[in-house]
Parts: C-alpha cells; sequence; structure tokens
C-alpha cells in the first residue's frame, strides 16, 4: 500500500506551492510507514520526467530538493509501502511509464501467484519490474486502442477486468498524460488491511477505515488531489468508483463515475 499525489495548475509550481510547507512536512512524514520508496513524475512539456528510488523519501535530499522547485503545471508524488512478496528495488519503484503515460498506484491485487495472467502475453513482456502495479497499468494501456484513446473508459474496463478476475483491495492511482491528470478512486472498505496498519502505529479505527479514501481541492489556479492520512480541511472526497479528471489546459477538475 502507498501514498499518492497528483497536481495540475495553471501554472508552473512546486509541491509545497500548491500544499504548503506543512502540508508537505504531514505528507512527507507518511513515508513513516510508507519508506520503501518515492517517486516524483512532472511535465515540462508534452514528454514527462520521472524520478524515483527505492529509499526512504525524508532520507533523500532529491525528494526535498524536487518537492520545493516549481517543476510543472502537472505532476505527481508516490511514497511506496511495498506489498509483502513484490521487492523493493528502482525498477519496482512508482511512478512507472508508457510512452507519455505515467502512472503510480495504491494498493495490493491478489493472488500474486497468478499475477502473470492478468496481461495479454505480449504486454507481460513489456513489463520492466515484478509489480501488480505495473501491470495493472499496462493492462490500461493495453485498452486505449480499442477505446479510440478514451482513457477514461481504458481506466473504468481496466478497473472491472481486475475487479472480477482477482481480489484487489485497493486500485487507487493517478494517471498522467500530457493533457490530463487522472485520479482514480477504487477500492474494497471491508479489504483495508487493519490489523497490519495496526501494527504500524495506527490506533483510530475512523483513520484505519479511511485509509483508501482520496480527497481533493479544486481552485481557480489549480487541483490537488491525494491519499488520507494527514490534515486536509476543506477538501472534497472522490467518490468510490470514480474518476477525477483535471484538464491542464483549463486547470479546471470533473468527477465522472467509472463504467465499464
Amino acid at each position: 500500500m502507498c501514498r499518492l499525489l497528483g497536481y495540475c495548475s495553471s501554472r508552473a509550481a512546486s509541491v509545497q506551492d500548491l500544499i504548503g510547507a506543512e502540508g508537505l512536512r504531514e505528507f512527507t512524514g507518511l513515508c513513516a510507514l510508507h519508506g520503501d520508496g518515492w517517486g516524483m513524475a512532472w511535465y515540462p512539456g508534452a514528454e514527462p520526467v520521472v524520478r524515483k528510488s527505492p529509499i526512504r523519501a525524508d532520507s533523500e535530499p532529491e525528494y526535498d530538493k524536487l518537492a520545493c522547485e516549481p517543476l510543472a503545471d502537472l505532476g505527481l508524488v508516490h511514497l511506496r509501502w511495498a506489498t509483502p512478496g513484490l521487492g523493493v528495488s528502482e525498477r519496482n519503484a512508482h511512478p512507472f511509464r508508457y510512452g507519455q503515460y505515467t502512472f503510480a498506484h495504491n494498493g495490493a491485487i491478489h493472488p500474486q501467484r497468478r499475477l502473470p495472467e492478468l496481461l495479454p502475453a505480449q504486454w507481460e513482456r513489456q513489463l520492466v519490474g515484478t509489480t501488480d502495479s505495473e501491470r495493472y497499468f499496462l493492462l490500461i494501456m493495453s485498452r486505449l486502442a480499442s477505446h479510440g484513446g478514451d482513457v477514461v473508459a481504458a481506466i473504468a474496463e481496466a478497473a472491472a477486468d481486475i475487479d472480477a478476475r482477482f481480489e484487489p483491495n485497493s486500485l487507487n492511482a493517478v494517471l498522467l498524460s500530457p493533457d490530463a491528470l487522472y485520479a482514480i478512486s477504487w477500492y474494497h472498505r471491508d479489504r483495508v488491511p487493519a490489523a497490519t496498519l495496526r501494527a504500524r502505529g495506527y490506533d483510530q479505527p475512523d483513520e484505519i477505515a479511511a485509509y483508501f479514501d482520496l480527497a481533493y481541492r479544486a481552485t481557480d489556479g489549480s487541483v490537488v488531489v491525494a491519499s488520507s492520512g494527514w490534515p486536509q480541511p476543506g477538501w472534497a472526497a472522490l467518490p468510490n468508483r470514480h474518476v477525477l479528471v483535471a484538464d491542464r489546459h483549463t486547470s479546471r477538475a470533473r468527477v465522472l463515475p467509472l463504467q465499464p
């Protein structure tokens, strides 16, 4: 399980600009639990730049430097808590890239022994790492052509397919294209790993129940969406089985149901 943050702004902005210095400290502090690496993606133009590491975020000066720089108007941040059995390494760190798309996921897809069944063979051969998350991303990418490039339709079909054939606890994710941010909310509240969270220091039942919740804040100049676990006063909940789409050219956001 992991923590996600995505943004779309009317101008190049740093993560710190968008959520404030205290917000950045609170979000970064989540790596006390989600300490199996970090990653960022941003779009100075049409092509993304990706930086990622298997090291805990607050142990790497590069993380702080990048979080405080106005890198672009579109980007994401990921703090990883690796699913047991899926190794901690740079190739397994998020975000993943395919062409002009980047992707970061929070959740686990079970059973692991069946993960090679998730993708068609020609797509399975394109894997860089070993994670369920990268396979989820490539499954979305594999559905794009059949939907005429409609990203929301590809997301909906891929998520529904995984939910039907496997047992995911969460398919929450942030997907970026050169034109938009897509924040995916799709999870099973009854599959929150409560015992593991309690063992890691989560002691409030409401906080545990909300572990897979996503929230967003939309202003005239920016849209920011993020996982729970840090203060988000005034943010709006992103409903389960919905996607938030933020247009890069207008910074306007829409919340759409995910209907395959």
